[in-house]
């Protein structure tokens, strides 16, 4: 009987241990090394990783110029010019009413209020905030008292600012001033 060389492998179970090493090779070999076609190198993955990063950049920019600086701001500091001092008056104080603009984020919101003045000859100008020291009423200047006057809880105040009955415990903040050019600067604080 003549026997091929291949019926032989077959019979004794050559061929599928070689069959099985081919299919277990072949099936390792796309394990760790997968088709290149779906592989990211390394250069596409950073140069991607960069452009993400820049892109949030961009975006953070416009957020924290709106939202996270001007909630970190302490306040608003402006010196408000009101004119020329020898208008005031030398012993009645002068209500003087400013207006002005503060960006609070994308906004311009209008930012209104007054301050008391007299020019005492003696020894010159003299300006109080309105805001009662209590809960932040505002005062109004009584002439024939001589008194500023809380109306919210009836506080009281004499004419250098200090507290002359009710529950304010303080005086009324003197606010810092300058005259330049011949006109009265003052220095308003808000927030």
């Amino acid at each position: 009987m003549t026997t091929n060389k291949h019926s032989d492998e077959i019979r004794n179970g050559h061929f599928f241990s070689v069959v099985n090493r081919s299919m277990t090779s072949s099936r390792d070999s796309s394990e760790t090394n997968p088709d290149p076609s779906c592989l990211l190198s390394r250069r596409a993955f950073l140069g991607t990783a960069l452009v993400a990063g820049g892109s949030l950049a961009l975006l953070a920019v416009p957020t924290v110029s709106t939202v996270v600086i001007p909630a970190l701001r302490k306040g608003v500091v402006k010196w408000v010019d009101f004119g020329k001092p020898d208008q005031l008056g030398a012993v009645d104080f002068t209500m003087l009413p400013f207006e002005f603009l503060v960006k609070d984020g994308w906004q311009d919101l209008p930012q209104r209020g007054f301050v008391w003045a007299k020019n005492d000859p003696a020894s010159g100008p003299l300006v109080l905030s309105s805001t009662c020291t209590h809960l932040a009423c505002s005062v109004i200047w009584n002439p024939g008292r001589k008194l500023f006057l809380c109306p919210c809880h009836s506080g009281f105040f004499n004419a250098e600012g200090k507290p002359a009955g009710g529950p304010p415990q303080k005086p009324l903040a003197r606010l810092p001033f300058k005259i330049e050019e011949g006109k009265l600067l003052v220095q308003i604080k808000l927030g």
